[in-house]
């Protein structure tokens, strides 16, 4: 039976991701610093602080350990701080930098070997619109959303060689964690509504279980002749800018 690895698997993208492959047949083993929210939904749940090495390489560990090869990498876990260059912290860059593309980095390199024993395996990547038009308030969250593509292409032609596709997702505005927190925050969440319906041919932000199904493409036999691509799941957003 097919294996695959999600981390942010407690967040709500991961979540949705989870059950999207669960429901394919896939057995999983789910990273996350929560394991509780998802314990009871997966065969192998990992705490696991994606930027620390020591965490990851103990995790893939237990993977190798429990079912010994992967066949789906997904890596969905990342953060998001709101602050201008001249008003961030350098250690709030770092961390940033360390978890959206550094954690990206760690599991490949601990995934890879995991993967070249797997059946038609894949890396699927948490990219975003934001690596393409940024926001002002964001500049180290569109920084690493660039650098994940970056690194995507880069690992594609790497590991291409082994059988391993790579390949990356990048939503539009989803109805899930970073865009809850900031309509929880703004001075006019109504106003923050209609800007997402405006910036979307289609008219409203995704669910999270529309960008799950694109992962689950990619990551399958369905999407064999692809890699070093980026998917955009944006509804037209890209097509509006």
């Amino acid at each position: 039976m097919a294996v695959a690895l999600i981390t942010g698997a407690a967040g709500d993208i991961g979540r949705a991701t989870a059950l999207a492959f669960r429901a394919s047949g896939h057995r999983l083993a789910l990273l996350d610093r929560r394991k509780a929210d998802f314990a009871e939904t997966c065969d192998l749940a990992l705490e696991c602080d994606i930027a620390d090495p020591a965490s990851v390489a103990s995790a893939f560990s237990q993977v190798d350990r429990h079912f010994g090869h992967l066949d789906a990498l997904v890596n969905v876990a990342g953060i998001n701080h709101r602050a201008g260059v001249r008003q961030m912290d350098l250690v709030d860059w770092n961390r940033m930098l360390d978890v959206n593309v550094g954690g990206m980095f760690l599991a490949a390199k601990y995934g890879v070997p995991l993967l070249a024993r797997g059946a038609s395996p894949a890396i699927v990547n948490m990219a975003s619109i934001s690596g393409h038009v940024a926001s002002a308030d964001y500049p180290a969250y569109v920084t690493t959303k660039a650098a994940v593509e970056s690194l995507t292409w880069a690992l594609a032609g790497e590991v291409a060689d082994r059988g391993i596709r790579v390949n990356a997702v990048a939503p539009g505005w989803v109805a899930a964690g970073f865009t809850r927190a900031a309509l929880e925050t703004a001075e006019d969440p109504v106003a923050l509504q209609d800007a997402a319906r405006r910036a979307h041919l289609l008219g409203r932000m995704a669910e999270p279980d529309e960008v799950a199904r694109a992962i689950l493409w990619l990551a399958s036999p369905k999407a064999s002749f692809v890699t070093g691509e980026t998917l955009f799941v944006d509804g037209g957003l890209m097509r509006v800018h």
